[in-house]
């Protein structure tokens, strides 16, 4: 999947760099041979461990709100602003601090971008940011921004939308709408999205519980395609000021997902239903992703069952760190941090 644009990048800064997609973005910099990577993580739920041993890499521990006088480690360095408050559970319950993180740090990386001449900003987003309930279509890009949002982390994620925009003029900025990413580097936990919880429940021998029926379905991308979608945006003069779903345009059944985890895990576990979440409207999620092809050339090349093989595999050869991970979200949940 590597691009020879890629070699472009030789200094980068990564918000939120210790967490599931940023710590995969920061291996891919490294192999791709930058020189410098930044990572910005106040670890609320990112992990020390997730980051390569290299010297490289630079791990400053700080909220991202908190980032306006932290020197640039080069001239025109490369911004991705992964750093989010994740996601849309955590932000119904916790809606001062999703604003917090997503509104305010969104602004702070852009004014501290803006100040060092970054070559570029990549900011990620969600398919949900702009698309209200109800759409049973795949989403495009060029769709309007609905008012009828379900989450504050919804609202948030569109409100760092239009601050890049009002950069647009003095920055280069991409905004990457990612789907349903997963993939090695994600943990378990309450507030976690479904594949690693699906994994975690199969290999302890839990039931899965899945919120609805079963027949709802996400476009499920695996992470180093998203990955590479992020870096092709940063490096792909055309993508400037633009939106770009990162997706496969693939519908994957809910309750498919849990066989071919049970599959996968080689689990004996049971599946169980629970009533779906009130928040929860859009029985559907599908990305359109032409933008991507035509702009970026990015071409997700990993299906959800080789992806679930990779992820399964990374949990067993890191099952103590998980573990451990596990407890760890378990006892942020149970105090209400986040």
């Amino acid at each position: 999947m590597s691009s020879t644009a890629t070699q472009r990048i030789k200094t980068a800064v990564v918000t939120g760099g210790a967490g599931a997609i940023g710590s995969r973005l920061v291996h891919r910099l490294l192999s791709d041979g930058a020189e410098r990577v930044l990572v910005i993580d106040d670890l609320s739920s990112g992990y020390r461990w997730l980051l390569p041993k290299d010297d490289r890499v630079e791990l400053l521990v700080k909220d991202v709100c908190d980032m306006r006088d932290v020197p640039a480690p080069a001239d025109a360095p490369t911004v991705f602003h992964l750093a989010a408050f994740f996601a849309n559970q955590n932000s119904v319950d916790h809606p001062l601090d999703d604003l917090h993180t997503n509104g305010r740090g969104t602004l702070t990386t852009l004014l501290w971008a803006r100040a060092r001449s970054a070559a570029a900003v990549v900011y990620a987003s969600a398919g949900c940011s702009i698309a209200g309930h109800g759409i049973e279509a795949p989403i495009r890009e060029d769709m309007p921004v609905s008012l009828h949002l379900d989450t504050p982390y919804q609202i948030t994620k569109a409100l760092g939308e239009f601050y890049c925009n009002y950069f647009g003029e003095s920055l280069h900025t991409v905004r990457c709408r990612f789907f349903n990413s997963y993939g090695p580097g994600e943990v378990p936990g309450h507030y976690r999205n479904v594949i690693p919880n699906f994994i975690w429940r199969a290999l302890t021998g839990q039931p899965l519980i899945i919120t609805g029926t079963g027949d709802e379905t996400r476009d499920f991308i695996f992470v180093d395609d998203l990955v590479d979608g992020l870096v092709r945006s940063a490096t792909t003069p055309g993508a400037r000021g633009d939106a770009i779903n990162l997706g496969t345009g693939v519908q994957t059944r809910i309750g498919d997902l849990a066989e071919w985890v049970l599959a996968a895990c080689q689990s004996k576990s049971r599946i169980e239903y629970a009533p779906r979440r009130a928040w929860d409207k859009s029985t559907h999620r599908e990305a359109n992703i032409d933008k991507a092809k035509s702009v970026l050339g990015l071409r997700p090349s990993v299906t959800v069952r080789a992806g679930l093989e990779r992820t399964v595999a990374w949990f067993h050869g890191n099952r103590e760190a998980i573990r451990a991970a596990a407890e760890t979200e378990r006892a942020r949940s149970s105090t209400g941090g986040s």
